[in-house]
């Protein structure tokens, strides 16, 4: 059904930044539906991962708008490199390995001062004394982004949801090293995995997935280590100097370690003994973030591997929905 109305949907634009002038940015703005008597202005913001683009996010928006009578205005926007945004970030001839984390926070930063003149009626000054509130949707990558621009911009994020963070190590880190001294091959040995195939495993997910991995967007990975060292800290201030509203989320284990199988060949064995045991309790950490009273627990996307907006965007829909009402926006 949502599908079907896929075309009503505003058409994605461009903008260009103060800071990068000559690098425009597809974005696309959806107004608000019925919105709120508030005095302040409410905005959702949907920061991608790596693997998905801003269009990945349509369906959820179509479901949202389907299933609730009153909406904030939301902003899905593509970084340098991905999707639509066929620029590539000027910073990158600055800096030998490229923008990284806090350039794109950054950017995000001016984004959304540009959405709020050119969309919303404000000013740039509003944003500094409350009148603007936003939502922070971030997926895979865009988790640990989002967690950085919170802490740069205290008092604006009423509301976050992390949905199957990236965790800022490298990915072998959570295999161990089979010739680290004192290593146990019953760690990870199993029926399904010999010793030897472990290492092929273990190599080919470092070439993959590890921090120094180039990728098509040309995002430096290689300090996010340094940058979001802890899952559990630091707290972060969302509105009054009170913890943001958290939702953390994270894959189905099931589900995942099928599909590392299926698309990777990493035997299942290796899911369950190493990398979903380490997931859940680097989500479990991340419910620390906020106050006490801001976060109910990780919540498990039944039936999704780690693109949930592409595996269930109905669910990403819902949480959206029980934040917002939460916020009583």
């Amino acid at each position: 059904m949502a599908s079907e109305n896929m075309s009503t949907l505003p058409s994605p634009e461009f903008l260009s930044i103060p800071s990068k002038p000559s690098a425009p940015i597809s974005y696309t703005f959806f107004p608000a539906i019925n919105p709120s008597a508030s005095p302040q202005k409410h905005l959702i913001v949907f920061v991608n991962g790596l693997g998905l683009p801003a269009s990945s996010w349509l369906l959820s928006i179509q479901i949202l708008h389907n299933t609730i009578k009153s909406c904030p205005a939301i902003l899905t926007y593509d970084r340098y490199g991905q999707g639509l945004t066929t620029a590539r970030d000027p910073i990158d001839t600055q800096k030998e390995l490229g923008h990284d984390f806090i350039d794109v926070s950054n950017d995000l930063h001016e984004i959304i001062m540009a959405i709020a003149v050119s969309k919303l009626d404000l000013q740039k000054s509003d944003l500094e004394v409350g009148k603007l509130h936003l939502i922070l949707v971030g997926a895979s990558i865009g988790a640990p982004i989002t967690r950085l621009y919170v802490q740069d911009h205290p008092g604006i994020v009423a509301g976050v949801i992390l949905l199957d963070s990236n965790i800022a190590v490298d990915y072998s880190a959570v295999w161990p090293d089979p010739d680290a001294p004192g290593f146990d091959p019953s760690l990870v040995v199993s029926d399904d995995c010999t010793l030897e195939q472990y290492r092929i495993e273990r190599a080919k997910v470092a070439r993959m997935f590890d921090l120094k991995v180039k990728n098509p967007e040309g995002l430096d990975r290689s300090n996010s280590a340094v940058l979001v060292p802890h899952a559990d800290a630091p707290k972060l201030m969302g509105l009054d100097g009170k913890g943001p509203l958290l939702t953390v989320v994270g894959h189905d284990p099931e589900t995942f370690k099928e599909m590392s199988f299926l698309m990777m060949g990493t035997p299942r064995s290796l899911s369950e003994k190493l990398t979903n045991p380490y997931w859940a309790r680097y989500n479990e950490s991340l419910t620390k973030i906020t106050d006490k009273d801001k976060c109910d627990g990780v919540v498990i996307a039944k039936g999704c591997g780690h693109f949930i907006q592409k595996d269930d965007p109905s669910f990403v829909a819902k949480e959206i929905e029980s934040v917002i009402d939460r916020l009583g926006w």
